[in-house]
């Protein structure tokens, strides 16, 4: 396996923003490194702890709108989940899925925190 050419592909995907694309699909990944379908599988699976593409792109995705959340309070929830490639109802969904709360839930919990302090 070549983790160079997995750290090329992670950081592609996130510098130019592929997964902003809301119908990214795997072949359009294939397409731009000019390798097989197979290829990145076993690329994601010695690599990205054996995720699925769907699931290494939403991965990149929550990363992505945890950050905007977080430091980017001016933005609406639905205008995170449009920037990061999700509908506003799968990021809530993808969201609690791996957080246990929903972004609606973790945005009052930050402003509760500065209120606090």
């Amino acid at each position: 396996m070549d983790k160079d050419l997995f750290k090329t592909i992670d950081t592609i995907i996130r510098k130019e923003r592929l997964y902003a694309k809301m119908h990214l699909m795997r072949e359009d990944i294939t397409k731009h490194f000019d390798i097989g379908r197979h290829h990145l599988n076993d690329q994601l699976n010695a690599f990205a702890d054996g995720m699925s593409f769907p699931q290494y792109i939403n991965s990149i995705r929550l990363e992505v709108a945890y950050d905007l959340l977080t430091n980017h309070l001016e933005m609406t929830i639905g205008d995170i989940a449009r920037e990061v490639g999700f509908t506003a109802p799968n990021l809530r969904e993808q969201f609690k899925h791996c957080y246990g709360i929903t972004p609606a839930q973790y945005r009052a919990g930050l402003a509760a925190t500065d209120d606090d302090e």
